[in-house]
């Protein structure tokens, strides 16, 4: 006789390899982590979430966000967070990582999404449209990325 503990474990496998081939465990583990709405923060939204700055899923853990910023040379500080800056979703810069807030065009950044203080900053070269990235493959490591549109 099979026990309960054993049927459902297959059942759940026999569900997820029924469903598309692009559904993976990962993903629906992710989910699970990513049950709210996150936004990009910061002193051009003057902290607000607001609907123009809400990420959205482009890829598998991969969110997005884009903001145009005006004016080449001067600082721009976010962060990327949910609407009331929930612990373990309140993403600003890690201390590890060597440059501190400032991100370079390009170049990953990994994220600790249980800080207070430690927003981003970034100085455009050039006024334009600009891609805000953070990629959740790792969770309690994400990494953000700037890059021009």
């Amino acid at each position: 006789m099979i026990s309960i503990k054993k049927i459902i474990p297959l059942a759940i496998a026999g569900l997820l390899s029924a469903c598309s081939s692009q559904i993976s465990i990962n993903d629906v583990l992710l989910q699970k982590e990513l049950d709210r709405t996150m936004y990009l923060r910061g002193d051009f939204t003057l902290w607000d979430a607001e609907p123009q700055y809400q990420f959205n899923l482009v890829g598998p853990a991969l969110y997005q966000a884009q903001v145009k910023f005006s004016t080449p040379g001067k600082v721009y500080e976010f962060k990327i967070a949910d609407a009331d800056f929930s612990e373990g979703f309140n993403c600003g810069y890690s201390d590890s990582f060597p440059q501190g807030q400032s991100l370079t065009l390009g170049q990953a950044a990994t994220a600790d999404c249980n800080t207070i203080y430690n927003y981003f900053s970034y100085t455009p070269a050039i006024k334009g449209t600009y891609i805000v990235s953070i990629d959740f493959s790792d969770y309690d490591e994400p990494k953000v990325t700037i890059t021009k549109k």
